[in-house]
């Protein structure tokens, strides 16, 4: 199977009601899709860089940042990384010493080139279970919950789903997740990660469930899923068992510890859902959870 054809996989009720964690899983999507079709040589974050200098030829190093949505300290690591792989030009503003101006190198140019069409593939792969009205309906969506200005959300509205950093929905799918990140370390802490609060959940819905099938719950690979289950484990949060019946299953309960820990981060969590949907009217929440859904490849939202 292709990864094109990822298959669509159920999540518990509740999981199925969470933004971020759809958002999450389509970053995943979007992630499995850009290995296949762009490999590994750039990196979306990489690309999105070097379409703003395409775009904008001699920015600043601030104002790429912000058009590719990236914070200050990996901005300043990604674009000395793209300096030493002679991909960037880069020098200090002859008006201001404290200002970097960018360039495309003509490698640099060529790599945005041979990129583009894998890109376009990504895009349209990611888009494939929605129809062309739900297409521009996601990105509508998703450029709200990313908190883009007003007017450019307006701009979206408009236009096709067209390959540029503010209309690629694999963008703001990775901005839309950076929100969520910033929202539950300000609400949930560090304590307990949105991937182990779904492992968690999955568990208190399904207890005593194999560590494979509570991996397709919380949507985790098998070696994700294996490495943070042995930390659970250690923080006596997750009791494991082998299966009697099976000896290569693992069987996981919650602890009472980690059935507490569920329970009082969950206050925090719909905090966090609550304002990752603020900048949607009420009445498109329960279709952006569609929505994801369908480009998260899970089962629909009933």
């Amino acid at each position: 199977m292709v990864l094109g054809e990822i298959p669509t996989t159920r999540v518990p009720g509740r999981l199925q009601q969470s933004p971020g964690h759809l958002i999450r899983v389509a970053q995943q999507v979007h992630t499995r899709l850009w290995s296949e079709h762009v490999g590994a040589e750039l990196t979306a974050p990489q690309f999105a860089v070097l379409l703003a200098l395409a775009l904008e030829p001699g920015a600043d190093q601030r104002t790429v940042g912000e058009r590719a949505s990236l914070d200050k300290a990996t901005m300043a690591e990604m674009v000395a990384r793209l300096v030493r792989r002679g991909l960037v030009l880069r020098r200090r503003d002859p008006a201001d010493g404290r200002r970097k101006l960018l360039a495309l190198s003509q490698n640099g140019a060529q790599a945005v080139r041979e990129a583009t069409g894998g890109v376009v593939r990504v895009q349209r792969t990611l888009f494939e279970p929605l129809t062309s009205e739900e297409q521009l309906e996601l990105v509508r969506v998703l450029a709200k919950i990313a908190r883009m200005e007003p007017a450019a959300v307006a701009a979206l509205a408009d236009a096709r789903p067209l390959l540029d950093a503010q209309r690629a929905v694999g963008y703001l799918i990775r901005v839309g997740q950076q929100v969520h990140t910033k929202l539950w370390s300000e609400h949930v802490g560090s304590e307990l990660t949105a991937p182990q609060f779904a492992v968690l959940d999955a568990l208190e819905t399904e207890p005593g469930a194999d560590q494979r099938t509570v991996g397709e719950l919380a949507s985790l690979d098998k070696a994700t899923m294996a490495e943070m289950v042995s930390r659970l484990v250690r923080r006596g949060l997750v009791l494991r068992r082998r299966d009697p019946s099976d000896g290569r299953r693992n069987l996981l309960s919650l602890s009472p510890a980690g059935q507490e820990l569920l329970h009082s981060a969950a206050a925090g969590v719909a905090q966090v859902e609550r304002q990752l949907l603020e900048p949607l009217d009420s009445s498109e929440h329960q279709r952006a959870l569609v929505l994801l859904s369908k480009a998260a490849r899970l089962a629909p939202v009933p």
